[in-house]
């Protein structure tokens, strides 16, 4: 008999807002997902936000959203770098990222 629920990525996974477990923080959206498919039937092994991969025994809950348990994830990377390199040269947007 197997155990565990039986998702749809597309529908429970792709596009779904991850959240820190542990503090709540929005950490971003999950852009894909990885496939162990030596496994049967094949699972979910990663989740990939941002082009970083989450280990899905990182996943704590699934429901509207996708909480993670972060242990030291850096998945803001990419949003600092847009921020210091395109939204603050940007003439008057010194105040949009505060």
């Amino acid at each position: 008999m197997m155990s565990g629920r039986v998702l749809h990525a597309q529908l429970h996974l792709l596009d779904r807002q991850l959240i820190d477990e542990h503090t709540g923080r929005l950490l971003g959206k999950i852009d894909d997902v990885e496939l162990d498919l030596d496994a049967g039937p094949p699972v979910v092994s990663a989740l990939i936000s941002g082009g970083l991969r989450i280990p899905a025994h990182q996943i704590a809950e699934i429901d509207t959203a996708v909480k993670i348990l972060r242990q030291d994830l850096d998945l803001d990377r990419h949003d600092d770098w847009v921020e210091r390199h395109i939204i603050d040269k940007i003439p008057g947007a010194g105040d949009a990222t505060e």
